[in-house]
């Protein structure tokens, strides 16, 4: 999924390029032909397989009986597992959550005064966008204000995004011109996924970005343009184009939609939290006295004829009847799993990984980048990093501000040892160079975030290897108006909850937010029918 206000920048353009293909060859844009989306794609992957995790193993009835509460533990305070136990409260049953940090959120966490006095910085989650239904409802909930990024940028009179490759700014017009043959042939592989998308999609999923481009090197003309999409990736994902599916650029784009023009970026990226995203997590402890448990780190988890034997890191031992594991499978490989589990999602606990993404922030004394040569919101570069956005831009009253210098992949662990003011200093000097008087305004406060060394994470956000995608498509959540496509992530009465098992959402908060809401919602109905 897209994290950067950069991404849906780079897919307009891409649309852009592809109106212009059309016009040059005289066709007016198709009517969008019918197409199995995503989510039907990851569901007839799993029929197909006959392998629904749901039915794996037997579920286990509960020794609480018909009158007492079930005893429920939620593994992780994140927000999958706080809107997890939220939404099981507001159906009438208690849950505790367990979170091995000492405070709660996950990766959404919001600080305020690190650069400047008064001014937010999220160090985690971010972006919102305006499909993403269960974040918004619980900044509704909360009566949380949203500022709108895109509403702000174009009623300034400077460009929403600026363009610095080979020493030089870039109109969109140039760039969207030197993507027209990958447009075209993005347009060619739509069809094919519109055509047959079971035969296609695993095709393209074990090819690699590196791959993908590689194959079509012909139709890249400028090698910006390949620099672009590979640092697309790199932000979009924390990992380097050999090691992303190449699914993970095509489902982003118009094209695997099978709507050839005038189809909206999958991802807009269009609000953010007044005051830090972290905002939504204290809303949600707030409903919760007296159920969560802080440091609190699982070590063990065994089945037993009455329910579950959960061990932690302190000694104790907790019971439980129903258990949702919303914690990253990066740490939950670690846990002893004496449960059994299907091979699948044995493996995709083995090899689910989350990328490499760490945010740099500068603080200005001014936002020197609000002039006509500059920026409202973004910058892509080859300058060493590969985009920069305004992470003050919703503070617009104050006139310091600060930038984020966003690191994926190899970026990452290249600069693990650099001291942070090194790096700092030398992003700002780089800068200086796209928007002249940026190193002046630089006041020399940094900060760094390093979520790929944090031991509660191991990584930012989820990201699928080629074939990942298609050989672990029986373990996302699906959700559907059609009941025949949905899809839920339980054996028995263990479930599941996160960001990496969300078909839809995964990488973004709303995958968090939608999958604690569906694990809450898969324990209900099997505490209901217990009752039978």
């Amino acid at each position: 999924m897209a994290h950067t206000p950069l991404f849906q920048t780079f897919v307009r353009l891409l649309q852009e390029a592809r109106r212009a293909n059309l016009k040059a060859e005289g066709k007016r844009p198709p009517l969008p032909p019918t197409f199995l989306s995503r989510r039907r794609f990851m569901r007839s992957l799993t029929l197909a397989s006959g392998a629904a995790v749901t039915a794996a193993l037997p579920r286990v009835h509960a020794a609480w009986g018909q009158s007492a509460a079930p005893k429920i533990a939620i593994i992780g305070g994140g927000i999958a597992g706080l809107n997890a136990a939220y939404h099981l409260k507001r159906a009438g049953f208690k849950a505790t959550v367990y979170e091995a940090r000492a405070r709660l959120g996950g990766r959404i966490h919001s600080v305020t005064g690190a650069l400047a006095p008064g001014l937010v910085s999220d160090l985690g989650g971010s972006l919102i966008n305006t499909d993403h239904a269960d974040i918004l409802a619980l900044v509704k909930t909360f009566k949380l204000q949203l500022f709108n990024r895109r509403f702000h940028a174009q009623h300034l009179p400077f460009p929403s995004t600026a363009y610095f490759f080979d020493q030089s700014i870039r109109s969109e017009a140039q760039i969207a011109e030197a993507l027209r043959p990958l447009a075209r042939q993005i347009g060619k592989d739509a069809a094919l996924l519109d055509r047959n998308y079971d035969q296609y999609a695993p095709q393209f999923d074990l090819l690699s970005v590196a791959q993908y481009l590689t194959q079509h090197a012909d139709k890249i003309p400028k090698p910006f343009i390949r620099e672009l999409i590979e640092n697309t990736i790199r932000t979009e994902y924390g990992v380097e184009p050999e090691n992303s599916s190449a699914l993970q650029l095509l489902f982003l784009l118009p094209t695997v939609k099978g709507q050839a023009v005038d189809v909206l970026s999958y991802s807009d990226e269009v609000y953010s939290v007044q005051g830090g995203s972290g905002k939504i997590i204290e809303g949600l402890v707030h409903t919760l006295p007296g159920q969560i448990q802080t440091r609190m780190r699982l070590t063990q988890l065994h089945t037993t004829s009455e329910g579950f034997k959960l061990v932690f890191a302190n000694g104790k031992i907790v019971r439980a009847d129903y258990v949702v594991l919303a914690m990253p499978f990066t740490l939950l490989r670690q846990v002893k799993l004496a449960v059994d589990l299907p091979s699948g999602l044995r493996q995709f606990i083995e090899q689910g990984n989350l990328g490499f993404n760490d945010k740099l922030f500068a603080g200005f004394s001014r936002k020197i980048w609000l002039q006509k040569q500059g920026f409202s919101q973004d910058i892509w570069t080859d300058l060493g990093f590969a985009e920069a956005w305004d992470d003050s831009q919703r503070q617009t009253q104050r006139p310091d501000g600060a930038l984020n210098f966003y690191l994926g992949g190899d970026q990452v662990q290249a600069l693990d040892s650099d001291p942070l003011a090194t790096v700092g200093h030398a992003f700002v000097k780089q800068l200086n160079r796209a928007i002249p008087g940026a190193k002046a305004a630089a006041t020399g406060k940094f900060l760094r975030t390093q979520w790929s060394k944090d031991s509660f994470s191991q990584g930012a956000y989820a990201t699928f290897a080629p074939g990942q995608l298609t050989a672990f498509s029986p373990f996302f959540y699906v959700e559907s108006k059609n009941p025949s496509e949905r899809q839920d992530v339980h054996v028995g009465n263990l479930v599941f909850a996160g960001e990496q098992v969300s078909d839809a959402y995964y990488g973004f908060m709303n995958g968090g937010a939608q999958t604690g809401r569906l694990a809450a919602r898969v324990i209900v109905r099997l505490i209901r029918s217990s009752k039978r």
